[in-house]
């Protein structure tokens, strides 16, 4: 069997140290979700709202970080009703956390998700993202099976414009999770709250380059209304894609009228989009 001398197996443990440290510094560490019971006490202001005032089943659920938190619903929607459980500053795998107190309880027939800034900021990269975001859906799909969800893409902002190549492969990565869900849709806020420049307007935005101001979310809203909008009809009854929801769910026992323990099922359409 042949010799190694001296220098040569010195060389060699060189070069494979040296491909460890490249390898630790090309295989992206995961960041530490921090503990989402800092947002203990907004949870049990919701859930106080929900005993004074219980939701109707089967409405419309917008929840997830300070962009739901400041969005002016009735503005947006006029004539609607909505529930709003925007917390700020939370993640997506904050409200994965919370799911269970503040989604799955309402039985929403739909739900509009948004977070995403505070993950960023936070340090965690596209995959650890992705992976929030397949949990969440994950969760929905087996606890309210019949419920569609609308993800809006974690927008672009002065404040975090060095996180863009974070953001956007984060959304990718949740508009290829939406593709292969029959009940997911996306929506890209991106080009609708950039400028001529390529970059964020700054009019678009609050004083601390981030959460959106009045003319932001008229952007903003001019970018989502078309998708929510398109499944929102079924409330009533009427619109064009009133019968693209699997399900109704009925109202609970009130004086006088009978109660009803199982959903009402309406026409189901296989299509995701289109006129």
């Amino acid at each position: 069997m042949p010799r190694i001398s001296g220098s040569a197996s010195c060389s060699g443990a060189i070069a494979v140290g040296l491909v460890a440290v490249v390898l630790v510094r090309t295989v992206p560490a995961r960041q530490a979700a921090p503990d989402p019971g800092r947002f203990e006490a907004d949870i049990a202001v919701f859930e106080a709202e929900d005993r004074a005032r219980p939701p109707l089943p089967g409405g419309v659920l917008f929840v997830g970080s300070s962009s739901i938190r400041y969005w002016d619903l009735a503005k947006a929607f006029p004539g609607r009703r909505a529930i709003k459980r925007g917390f700020g500053g939370s993640h997506v795998s904050d409200t994965l956390h919370f799911a269970d107190r503040i989604v799955v309880p309402y039985r929403p027939a739909l739900i509009v998700f948004y977070a995403g800034d505070a993950d960023v900021a936070g340090g965690k990269s596209a995959e650890q993202i992705a992976m929030d975001y397949r949990a969440l859906l994950a969760l929905i799909r087996a606890k309210l099976p019949e419920a569609r969800t609308i993800v809006i893409g974690t927008k672009p902002s002065p404040a975090h414009w060095s996180h863009m190549a974070t953001i956007r492969a984060a959304n990718a990565a949740a508009r290829a999770l939406a593709a292969a869900e029959p009940l997911v849709d996306f929506v890209d806020v991106e080009a609708a709250l950039l400028g001529p420049d390529g970059r964020p307007r700054a009019d678009y935005y609050a004083e601390n380059g981030l959460n959106l101001n009045e003319r932001g979310y008229d952007a903003w809203n001019a970018a989502v209304r078309p998708a929510i909008e398109r499944y929102w009809p079924h409330l009533t009854g009427k619109g064009p894609h009133a019968d693209l929801f699997r399900i109704t769910w009925p109202r609970p026992a009130q004086a006088g009228l009978p109660s009803a323990a199982a959903p009402v099922r309406v026409p189901i359409a296989t299509r995701k989009s289109g006129p």
